[in-house]
């Protein structure tokens, strides 16, 4: 399978195996294997992210096979729960805590006082100050490569066009997410100089998206372009522009990140969604983490700080792409 790789920086390949699993509306998840090896607890800032969602499942999945009982539980966006959460585990006894922040400088302390306990601290996509290693993204070149697929789409479609309205959905109040939107707009300005960005909102969830779109459109009949810094907010893009009267594929463009199914079988079967930046999807991510957390429990020598690789994913790859990490 050929896929386009953004190579500005370095990046780790990660092979992904494809497990369809679902996941229970709960705060927390039950324990496997009581009598395994390792216990470890995962703390996560929103587990209504799709991407994140998965991932947690994974990690039970996968870390079993690791003899490690894995427990989640979900932050829902408030810092001094999260605080909570790995207290509890501290006192839990646990061997290691992964962790994906609300505020990663609300951490510091707790985090630190994990590792006093003998507790590796593994942090996900956000900077931990005390955290033993770190799987992290580069912000700024994954949003540049999501803003190159938008202006490609852009100079291919309306070449002529003097102004191509489009919208962003960010998300400020995660300091990388803000480097990732910087990522999108700069690749837009550089390489589609007649694109205007006329709208931005918020997404971290399909119903933002949804209504993110719908607003967007309402306010801006002309826009013709839509990019997302997550696939919650690109996803439902796809059905707030369908609700807003958007009917020509041909002529509306949609680009996200994080190469959810949704997204990725919108773009296979020729819709709204034109690209999609994979950065190995949430069962790659559950393996990575519980990988690295095995290593680390093992004594190994494990990099500080490691990379998610970035894929750009569209309608020249999709059909293999969708083949390998969905099963269909």
């Amino acid at each position: 399978m050929k896929i386009k790789l953004f190579t500005k920086v370095a990046v780790i390949a990660i092979a992904a195996t494809t497990m369809t699993l679902g996941l229970s509306a709960c705060s927390g998840g039950g324990n496997v294997a009581k009598d395994s090896e390792y216990k470890v607890g995962v703390t996560f800032s929103d587990l209504s992210n799709p991407v994140w969602a998965e991932l947690v499942e994974e990690a039970v999945a996968y870390g079993a096979t690791k003899d490690m009982a894995v427990t989640y539980v979900d932050s829902q966006g408030d810092a001094a729960k999260q605080v909570t959460q790995i207290e509890n585990f501290i006192q839990q006894g646990v061997d290691a805590i992964i962790v994906c922040a609300v505020e990663a400088n609300a951490l510091d302390a707790v985090t630190a006082k994990a590792q006093e306990a003998g507790i590796k601290v593994v942090s996900y996509t956000q900077v931990v100050k005390s955290a033993d290693a770190q799987y992290l993204v580069n912000a700024y070149d994954t949003g540049y490569a999501n803003g190159t697929a938008a202006a490609e789409w852009i100079n291919a479609v309306y070449p002529d066009e003097p102004v191509v309205e489009w919208g962003l959905m960010d998300l400020p109040k995660y300091p990388e997410i803000i480097d990732r939107a910087n990522g999108i707009k700069d690749a837009i300005a550089e390489l589609a100089p007649n694109a205007k960005l006329v709208a931005t909102a918020p997404a971290e969830v399909t119903a933002d998206g949804v209504e993110n779109a719908e607003n967007f459109l309402q306010a801006n009949p002309n826009m013709k372009v839509i990019a997302s810094i997550g696939g919650g907010g690109a996803g439902g893009a796809i059905e707030g522009a369908k609700s807003a009267g958007i009917t020509d594929p041909a002529k509306f463009g949609i680009f996200g990140i994080d190469a959810t199914e949704p997204e990725v079988k919108d773009i296979l079967d020729g819709g709204l969604e034109k690209a999609t930046i994979s950065l190995g999807g949430g069962t790659a991510h559950g393996q990575a983490l519980i990988d690295i957390t095995a290593d680390l429990l093992a004594g190994k020598t494990v990099e500080n700080e490691q990379y998610m690789p970035i894929t750009a994913i569209d309608k020249s790859n999709v059909k293999d792409y969708y083949a390998e990490m969905f099963g269909n």
